[in-house]
């Protein structure tokens, strides 16, 4: 079609040639355009120049046709490759176990899984000399992950000033507490790896690489992945902690993408004295751009590791 108004500005050129040195009077305006449109009839009466403009009809629509194929390849293309993006960066210096705690190919030796326990002295050049560590498992030379928590550890704190893993959104003055004075510790949401004392990584619990990552991360909480992540707190006595906060009209963005959602977090929590395995499980979710954001967010205490979870080690560079 381009061409074809081409053609038609030339003979509008042509027709308005004689009157190029002066303003056409109304008497001349009206000649032009009679001589316009005898023009045009006399082009789509003629056979060879009605096939002629059929032809340029059929490769301009063939040249959209191919922009559009063109453009929708290059989305394509590009979606493809933020998708690998995403998985590179949720891999990165990533291995996770099978479903009975085993790594494949192990390559880190006979390693310890501690809780990091604060730094120890110093020397004259104030590096530390005794970091401090809680060692409760061990991962064997061929990548076997084992557990053995001690009885009891240091518990600086009741739980009504511990209990915020969602910083966030959630306070722990929110929180219900049955026992709200009981000694409590959350270690964090992964454990250290050591190896002669000194860290080769972090393991994280789960079922999804990107569940566990997005909810032990500042940056991702509101994501949502669907899955679950595990992690262990202390208690020393029983307690129960209750609350469930809804976020009605809540606007999520992510990018120029952005959606009205309804979210909500429970803590459904009933610990019994000693070590606890909270799961926080990612409930359905909405799609905003190439993102998934939570609908609902459940905690609760599990009474041992399901059957699909994984243990994912995220190595020092």
């Amino acid at each position: 079609m381009k061409t074809l108004r081409l053609i038609v500005l030339i003979i509008c050129m042509l027709t308005t040639a004689v009157f190029s040195y002066a303003q056409p009077t109304p008497e001349q305006q009206k000649q032009i355009e009679e001589a316009q449109k005898k023009a045009m009839e006399m082009m789509k009466d003629n056979p060879q120049m009605k096939a002629l403009m059929d032809q340029i009809e059929a490769q301009e629509a063939n040249r959209e046709s191919e922009k559009e194929n063109k453009q929708a390849e290059e989305e394509k293309e590009n979606a493809e490759k933020a998708k690998k993006h995403l998985e590179d960066f949720y891999w990165r210096n990533k291995v996770a176990s099978n479903s009975n705690g085993k790594f494949a190919d192990w390559k880190w030796g006979n390693v310890d899984i501690a809780i990091y326990d604060g730094d120890g002295k110093m020397d004259a050049n104030l590096e530390y000399v005794d970091k401090k560590y809680i060692i409760v498992g061990n991962i064997s030379s061929d990548g076997q992950v084992t557990f053995n928590f001690p009885e009891s550890i240091r518990t600086p704190s009741p739980i009504n000033k511990s209990l915020i893993p969602e910083m966030h959104s959630v306070y722990s003055q929110d929180v219900t507490y049955s026992n709200p004075d009981v000694l409590y510790r959350w270690p964090g949401f992964s454990l250290s790896i050591i190896k002669d004392n000194n860290s080769v990584g972090t393991i994280l619990i789960g079922n999804s690489e990107r569940t566990t990552y997005n909810l032990a991360a500042p940056c991702c909480l509101n994501y949502g992945d669907e899955g679950y992540r595990l992690y262990w707190v202390y208690v020393e006595d029983s307690c129960t902690a209750q609350l469930k906060k809804e976020f009605k009209q809540n606007r999520v963005f992510n990018g120029e993408a952005e959606r009205i959602v309804d979210q909500s977090i429970v803590y459904d929590l009933n610990f019994k004295p000693g070590w606890n395995l909270i799961k926080t499980e990612v409930r359905g979710n909405y799609q905003v751009g190439n993102r998934a954001f939570f609908k609902d967010k459940i905690h609760s205490v599990v009474s041992g590791m399901p059957s699909d979870a994984r243990y994912y080690f995220k190595y020092d560079n």
